[in-house]
């Protein structure tokens, strides 16, 4: 209240002077009471207006993940299709493989009369004992036999390279050609052309009774059936014949050697055998024993 005011107040009578000041107090509690209205009201939109950029920012947030994960199940769908159209043909080959050595191996034609082998397995060998003498030879279906026109030979001295084909296909289990003893199963080299490649890929070899060892090579990698040390009969399949290793096509390697037997009953490689007039009887016998479906001894 200013000067003036106060003089003006002064010359009223004690009632007006009251009145005045009455309506002065009341007049400014009011608009006290106007300014904490207006000041809660401006906080009360300041509030909101911050509740709302919150829930603006947990939107912004959410919409972000969601179109992570958008873009994240499509890089996935598509990594996935991807995948699909670069393994499918690979998986549905390995399936037809894996297909042809179940009926192979379950068909009632491929039913093998187990032969009893005794403890002699295990011991030295025999030099002097023909190969599968007195064997009885188990059935399966017959195999044909040759060199197929994409296959490069270039087999070292003794040993056979040879495609084997059934009803068309070279995606066939490979028998076993006598009773016997599994020895390594190994991979040896690195899968490629005639230049990227190089040695004879998933190999297992195979010690005959009383005779020799058969070392087949390029076999689909991981079809092996048994493993070393175990026992197996002829006509049995030992793997599937695949292009594993160094080769420009399908197909199987065969090299024989001698052997012996080790402490642990597996049987252990020794010289390779390079004389063709030794390992032609054998390859051959082995040949028609395919061709025939094991009616030939």
């Amino acid at each position: 209240m200013n000067q003036t005011s106060l003089d003006v107040l002064q010359q009223l009578e004690p009632e007006f002077q009251y009145r005045e000041l009455k309506g002065r107090e009341l007049r400014t509690e009011r608009q006290l009471q106007e300014q904490r209205d207006r000041i809660e009201a401006e906080n009360q939109q300041f509030l909101a207006h911050l509740e709302s950029q919150a829930a603006e920012k947990e939107r912004a947030i959410a919409q972000h993940h969601a179109a992570v994960s958008r873009g994240n199940a499509v890089c996935a769908i598509a990594s996935v299709t991807l995948l699909s159209f670069m393994l499918i043909p690979d998986l549905n080959r390995m399936a037809e493989s894996t297909l042809k050595l179940y009926e192979w191996t379950h068909s009632p034609t491929t039913t093998t009369t187990a032969t009893t082998v005794t403890n002699a397995t295990h011991q030295e060998p025999s030099k002097t004992t023909a190969p599968d003498a007195q064997t009885k030879v188990a059935p399966f279906k017959p195999l044909k036999q040759h060199r197929g026109p994409h296959f490069y030979d270039d087999t070292p001295t003794g040993s056979y390279d040879y495609v084997l084909e059934r009803d068309g296909s070279t995606a066939v289990p490979i028998p076993s050609p006598c009773n016997g003893v599994i020895g390594r199963v190994w991979f040896q080299g690195r899968t490629g052309n005639l230049s990227t490649g190089f040695g004879a890929g998933q190999i297992v070899e195979v010690a005959c009774d009383g005779g020799k060892l058969w070392l087949f090579g390029h076999l689909v990698k991981g079809s092996q059936t048994k493993q070393p040390g175990e026992l197996i009969t002829k006509g049995e399949a030992i793997g599937i014949q695949g292009q594993t290793g160094r080769t420009s096509g399908v197909h199987v390697h065969n090299q024989i050697h001698e052997y012996s037997i080790g402490a642990d009953g597996v049987p252990v490689r020794g010289d390779r055998i390079t004389d063709r007039s030794l390992t032609q009887p054998l390859i051959d016998d082995y040949r028609d024993f395919l061709a025939t479906g094991g009616t030939s001894h």
